[in-house]
């Protein structure tokens, strides 16, 4: 049995397991002796089909949106951006609950290889601002660019990096220089741009001569330029959830009234108790309210350690041609950023996590469509590395991080630095990165000792599940335009 046939054989298997453990899910990840499953080979994501505009686009917009969902521009052929990026999951995974409950972490287009982490949605991510640059004013913290960890300034400059990267879609860069860097380029890409459905459309743009004209790697850039312009559309920026129907959205709508788990989930949201809206809501950084006319991006874009531990399922973890530290590897995020920030500022000097203040900062997502799920049973990965597997646990892990409980049930909290006392086991596994941990103390009212009650946790989740677009016709920004950083 050859590689890719017991990798489908796997995958055949463990869709069905999928399913029938979705609802066993637990609402921790405990503390435990970690192990990896060996030999887990998930192979390519399935199809994702090219979905209807949900408003009139630009031709430029157009283009984009084809090339998004062109599975022709991978090498091997099959593999499109939106496979990682689906949009009936809000653009944050494929199509397949056993991979995200497996792994988390997306597999590339060629079987056995994943990067470490796990797809950042591209819905929303045009409003953060070029980056990441250090915030004094409202944030305190470094915010804006593109990607869990800011190695890339703006979008244009991210959606050069997926075609040539070895463990997504696989094209080797033509002048050698792979991802992270922002300068690489796929000429391999370009030839077959030339020859896709959409070449006339591309003619239409930038000229009928647009291959004579520019070099390849000009060229390049006005392919991934495209992908950002349909990244910055009302197509994926829909602002139209449930949430935004309701009074409280912008403008106030009559159209949804929240019921009344869902209003107690947003007074704790926006309340001191949850404290959610610190980082999870663009009302807190008024650079951002301003591009968006108000509407809440339900993210700051700004960098942070939640202490989220280690996935000792992801596939990584197994791949010593790009990973030979095993599970040793750490991911210090920002602190593993090799391109220095706009403002000349790098993020390590000789190895990634060499700067402690660096370590472990990941960018905050949005929210938004954070529920969003092609049915109801589907299984969707959360956190940078896909650790948790339902909102549920998500929710515990911020209300619950620091506290340990013994064999009778007694709870206490602890510093994460310390561990617990004797006897007693904590919830939760400790953190990846230890440094530059929120609240790693474990100080009442503040993330890992939250202290709601299970209702609270179960009422915050209810009003999480609005945030999902699609309730009504898309309710955009009008006139934004996102800015751009492309450096060649």
């Amino acid at each position: 049995m050859n590689r890719k046939h017991l990798a489908v054989t796997f995958i055949t298997g463990f869709a069905a397991f999928a399913g029938a453990v979705l609802f066993s899910i637990p609402e921790h990840i405990p503390a435990r002796a970690e192990q990896i499953t060996p030999n887990t080979v998930f192979p390519p994501l399935p199809h994702v089909p090219y979905y209807p505009n949900s408003i009139p686009l630009s031709d430029t917009e157009r283009l984009g949106k084809s090339i998004l969902f062109d599975d022709t521009l991978s090498d091997p052929p099959g593999y499109a951006c939106a496979q990682c990026h689906a949009p009936a999951t809000g653009f944050r995974t494929g199509l397949s609950s056993a991979v995200n409950l497996g792994a988390g972490p997306q597999p590339g287009v060629i079987p056995g290889r994943s990067g470490p982490r796990t797809p950042l949605s591209y819905a929303y991510a045009t409003f953060s601002p070029v980056g990441p640059f250090f915030d004094t004013e409202f944030l305190d913290s470094w915010v804006g660019g593109a990607l869990w960890d800011g190695h890339a300034p703006d979008l244009s400059t991210q959606a050069r990096q997926p075609f040539i990267s070895a463990v997504e879609m696989a094209n080797k860069p033509t002048n050698g220089i792979a991802p992270p860097h922002a300068g690489g380029y796929s000429a391999r890409v370009v030839q077959k741009v030339k020859n896709r459905p959409y070449t006339k459309l591309f003619k239409r743009i930038y000229g009928d001569d647009v291959f004579q004209k520019y070099s390849v790697q000009e060229v390049y850039t006005l392919i991934t330029e495209a992908i950002a312009t349909f990244e910055t559309s009302s197509d994926i920026n829909e602002f139209s959830s449930k949430y935004d129907a309701s009074q409280f959205g912008v403008p106030p709508q009559r159209r949804y009234t929240l019921t009344p788990a869902e209003e107690r989930g947003r007074l704790l949201f926006f309340g001191n108790k949850g404290t959610c809206s610190g980082c999870h809501s663009s009302a807190n950084f008024p650079p951002v309210q301003a591009v968006t006319t108000g509407k809440d991006t339900f993210t700051t874009y700004l960098f942070a350690n939640t202490g989220v531990p280690k996935n000792y399922s992801n596939p990584f973890y197994q791949e010593p041609d790009f990973n030979p530290l095993g599970t040793k590897f750490i991911d210090y995020g920002l602190g593993a950023n090799p391109n220095p920030a706009p403002d000349g500022t790098r993020f390590y000097d000789n190895t990634p996590g060499d700067i402690v203040r660096f370590r472990g900062l990941f960018q905050t997502p949005t929210l938004r469509n954070v529920d969003k799920r092609p049915q109801p049973a589907f299984v969707k990965p959360y956190m940078h590395n896909g650790v948790f597997k339902s909102l549920e646990q998500v929710v515990r892990f911020y209300n619950k991080r620091n506290i340990a409980v013994n064999s009778k049930g007694r709870k206490v909290v602890f510093d994460l630095r310390d561990g617990p006392p004797a006897g007693y086991t904590p919830l939760f596994a400790p953190p990846e990165v230890l440094n530059n941990v929120i609240n790693v103390e474990g100080a009442p009212g503040v993330i890992g000792n939250l202290g709601l009650t299970d209702r609270q946790e179960l009422d915050l989740v209810e009003f999480l599940k609005i945030l999902s677009d699609g309730f009504t016709k898309p309710n955009p920004v009008v006139g934004f335009r996102a800015p751009r950083d492309v450096r060649h």
